[in-house]
């Protein structure tokens, strides 16, 4: 499903990337975690080229972006969609419209835009919000349109570039919920970087630990489910103070 062979990426004198070889199955859920600098983003981002890799190739969806055109290429992103930590939504866009843009670029038929625009709020559950502008929305359901914008084109591949860590424990539950939805009903495979050891260990199959650029070791897991989380103030209280006695103000 997503094949690197070999592929290393610089920046200036920087190694980014240092020849790295990895194979993502079709239909799992896959984590890429490490310390900040590890290179985990900028190896989510070869995955569709959006870095181009100094050496070694890239395969997805059997074609080797690496070999593709400028134009070949634009037509193999439309199977890969992909999400991010900041949203990136149009800000003077409605939801519905800031959906629809993917359609739109990726030359999709005028008359069944709508159709399909709908479909995807539907399935992450913003049908209501059609109307509504980015700053009305809250975190997670920024998220949930960046993820609806991403399946518009029904890709095969979904990349999510810390989809949660700007999202509060709830919302990441939430959030990782339509993701855990997306890839057992639509069959999408999925590769979530991120730092946070909870959220990977929640929904991944396999993983990937980075250090430095390279692959430190891969390790398969059994996801133990999204948990509910407990934010009420008590509990907050309770973890503060149960390593040690409480001193009031």
């Amino acid at each position: 499903m997503i094949k690197l062979h070999q592929v290393s990426k610089n920046f200036s004198q920087f190694q980014a990337i240092k020849s790295v070889s990895l194979v993502i199955n079709k239909g799992e859920i896959h984590g890429i975690i490490g310390a900040s600098g590890a290179g985990k983003s900028t190896l989510l981002r070869l995955m569709n080229l959006l870095e181009s890799p100094d050496d070694g190739e890239v395969e997805v969806n059997d074609q080797k972006l690496t070999s593709l055109s400028s134009i070949d290429l634009r037509q193999a992103r439309k199977s890969i969609g992909m999400i991010f930590q900041h949203f990136n939504l149009v800000a003077n866009k409605t939801v519905f419209e800031n959906v629809a843009v993917s359609l739109e670029l990726a030359n999709y038929p005028k008359k069944e835009r709508r159709n399909r625009v709908m479909e995807c709020l539907q399935f992450v559950g913003l049908e209501t919000f059609m109307e509504k502008y980015p700053s009305q929305l809250s975190g997670g359901e920024k998220q949930r349109v960046a993820i609806a914008r991403a399946l518009a084109n029904n890709p095969q591949v979904l990349l999510c570039d810390e989809p949660t860590s700007s999202l509060d424990p709830n919302t990441t539950a939430e959030i990782l919920g339509v993701l855990e939805n997306v890839n057992k009903s639509l069959g999408v495979t999925i590769v979530i970087v991120s730092h946070e050891m909870e959220v990977i260990k929640s929904i991944c199959n396999r993983v990937t630990v980075m250090t430095d650029g390279e692959i430190y070791e891969e390790v398969s897991i059994e996801p133990k489910g999204i948990q509910d989380i407990d934010d009420s103030p008590k509990r907050f209280v309770e973890q503060l103070t149960k390593d040690g006695e409480m001193h009031h103000a």
